[in-house]
């Protein structure tokens, strides 16, 4: 009687495991919802902020263009009391007091203003 309620509990701790570390049948992976931005793989970051506009960016550095958005473009650089971009380049904006000056062709960072 005794190996019999070991078993039933040792089999039900098993059992419940995986509903308990989130991995039961109710558990669905988390989708980006509106409100939230995609992050890397479909997941949210839990607050890390690795998303490519929350990095320190240093000159040197290489953008992405595939994951700039074209809100963070700085067309008005003279608004913001930049210089005119050369040519082949553009100011972006990834945060509100950040600026960051980028070869267009290339995506090399030229200047990191903020950082």
């Amino acid at each position: 009687m005794r190996k019999l309620i070991i078993v039933t509990l040792a089999a039900g701790a098993f059992a419940a495991a995986p509903v308990l570390a989130g991995h039961g049948p109710e558990h669905k992976d988390h989708v980006a919802t509106a409100g939230h931005g995609p992050k890397a793989e479909g997941h949210h970051d839990n607050g890390l902020h690795r998303g490519w506009q929350k990095q320190a960016w240093k000159r040197g550095d290489r953008i992405v263009w595939a994951d700039v958005d074209r809100s963070y473009y700085v067309d008005d650089y003279r608004t913001y009391r930049l210089a005119a971009p050369p040519e082949g380049y553009r100011w972006i904006r990834p945060m509100d007091d950040r600026y960051l000056l980028v070869d267009v062709a290339s995506g090399i960072v030229a200047q990191a203003l903020g950082y």
